[in-house]
């Protein structure tokens, strides 16, 4: 099974290219599992090259790449996958576009949601916590994450707000990993922050 323990979601926002990429490289090098490309500003050509770059970086750490909601950028680079909301292309579709062997994540806010869940690879659960990266979300809360988990049969990723201070927090809920934005992309080291969000979750969720 594809491991999902730190996903880290990459938006590159006001930061130049390089500094974000070289963000992105120190958390590829402290071995985040995952890394997702979310751009909602830019152009199409804009994120088109951009997406190149980083699955350049992802290649050179073996790292798998997954874009969020374009598939057209995900097939057009040759990306590992994408990562589709309740509002984006059906999952459905998306597979018979990408194929069998691309991942593709699927975001989940209520329990409702996990009868059209065929086709899809893992599920973004959340948000568990308010976070400033997405104001709009709907915030499930430990409990709401807890009974989503204990109902689905595929793996899921937890996300909104979680950080070093709260992971130990979702002990408890059956997860196979984390994504993350704010407690790695705005880390004052982002090798070492990746590093201690691996420690944290391996202790929290020791043999998962």
């Amino acid at each position: 099974m594809k491991s999902f323990k730190i996903y880290l979601v990459a938006s590159k926002g006001e930061k130049s290219e390089s500094e974000f990429l070289n963000i992105l490289e120190a958390s590829l090098k402290a071995k985040i599992d995952i890394l997702q490309l979310r751009e909602k500003n830019l152009s199409t050509l804009e994120f088109y090259n951009l997406a190149l770059k980083v699955k350049a970086l992802c290649e050179k750490y073996n790292t798998p790449f997954v874009i969020n909601d374009r598939i057209d950028i995900a097939m057009a680079v040759n990306a590992n996958g994408v990562h589709i909301g309740q509002k984006d292309m059906p999952l459905k579709k998306a597979r018979e576009l990408l194929g069998e062997d691309k991942i593709i994540g699927l975001t989940i806010n209520h329990k409702s949601e996990l009868a059209n869940t065929q086709g899809a690879t893992y599920l973004g659960v959340g948000a568990v916590f308010a976070t400033p990266s997405k104001q709009d979300c709907v915030v499930l809360g430990i409990d709401g994450l807890k009974e989503i988990a204990s109902l689905a049969s595929l793996p899921i990723v937890a996300i909104g707000g979680i950080d070093e201070v709260n992971l130990n927090l979702l002990k408890d809920c059956n997860i196979q990993g984390i994504a993350v934005v704010r407690a790695i992309m705005q880390a004052n080291d982002p090798y070492i922050a990746t590093l201690n969000l691996r420690s944290i979750f391996d202790k929290t969720f020791i043999g998962k």
